[in-house]
């Protein structure tokens, strides 16, 4: 009897105690208020830059105003946060890549904004952003100072010599036929202000008064100045002494295959007559046209050199006119 009463209390002793509902919360409290230390700890040393130093879009647009670049601005602004730090610290809570931060750190330290504690690995210290300042004031009143000073001299050195306008390329286009060219030189003509020269083959004297006639005497009448040359034959003689009404015309010893004008030393045009006959608008001439006007202005020096190389058709046809008349009454 004692014996089962023995083997009961150490089978019984053998089982788990579970602790009741009131024993348990004793238990867990010490420990409970162990963690709420602990997660408070850990609260007051987080980093407090999200509260007292935020980097935002208002502080970083302020700081790029004044001479810093976002990188910087971001660095600068988590060390003010930090005190003191190392690269490996920063570049996480600035948002910098590692890759860059050492190059940013040494930016911020040429600006004066940065000090470079000499501490294994090396520490990163902020300087007061006011003290920045001042030096960047000190140094655009000195720069100030030194431009006013040297206003004058620099405004002549570097005084617009060039036109106001960059100059333009000029267009090109190819023209086939005689009566495409003939339209086209109207338009010319028509806008023609200051000076017109062409350089022509033989028969070219009387295509021109052919198809041009109202426009040279418009244009002479306005003032414009008709400068032509050709080779003198027996057969554009009368129409030389028809242009030389409104024109001012002269004799070149050489023969043109090709026919050009050049007007107000802005446009030009050359053309090949298919064929050179008098006809002045059936054709199958081919001509370039151009509006540039570093070519134009060249065709003009050259056709302006001709021209003056020439005889003046004047004093030709007087002679002709004299010879002609020693003939007559030649016994």
């Amino acid at each position: 009897m004692a014996c089962s009463k023995a083997r009961r209390r150490v089978a019984s002793s053998a089982e788990p105690v579970i602790p009741t509902t009131h024993q348990r919360r004793r238990l867990t409290c010490p420990f409970r208020k162990a963690c709420h230390r602990r997660q408070e700890q850990r609260l007051c040393r987080a980093p407090p830059s999200t509260v007292r130093v935020p980097i935002n879009q208002d502080r970083l647009r302020k700081m790029t105003e004044h001479g810093l670049t976002e990188y910087q601005a971001r660095v600068y602004l988590t060390l003010l946060d930090l005190g003191s730090a190392t690269a490996s610290q920063i570049s996480p809570l600035s948002k910098v890549p590692r890759t860059r931060i050492y190059a940013t750190m040494q930016q911020l330290h040429e600006k004066g904004l940065v000090l470079i504690l000499p501490e294994t690995p090396l520490r990163y210290k902020a300087v007061p952003f006011a003290t920045y300042l001042h030096a960047l004031a000190d140094d655009m009143r000195s720069r100030a100072k030194q431009i006013d000073a040297g206003l004058d001299t620099l405004a002549r050195e570097f005084a617009i010599s060039a036109q106001k306008e960059p100059e333009s390329r000029g267009r090109f286009e190819a023209i086939y036929g005689r009566k495409n060219v003939r339209e086209r030189l109207l338009k010319m003509y028509d806008g023609a202000t200051r000076e017109v020269i062409g350089i022509g083959t033989t028969k070219s004297p009387g295509r021109i008064l052919g198809a041009f006639m109202p426009d040279l005497v418009d244009k002479a009448k306005q003032g414009v100045r008709l400068k032509y040359a050709f080779c003198f034959t027996p057969e554009n003689r009368d129409d030389v002494r028809a242009l030389l009404k409104h024109a001012e015309v002269r004799h070149i010893d050489f023969m043109m295959p090709v026919y050009m004008h050049v007007f107000d030393g802005k446009e030009f045009l050359m053309s090949h007559p298919i064929p050179d006959d008098d006809s002045s608008y059936r054709g199958d001439d081919i001509a370039i046209w151009t509006d540039d006007l570093a070519i134009a202005d060249a065709m003009s020096e050259m056709a302006e050199r001709i021209w003056e190389m020439g005889t003046p058709a004047a004093a030709l046809l007087e002679e002709d006119r004299g010879a002609k008349r020693v003939e007559v009454t030649r016994p």
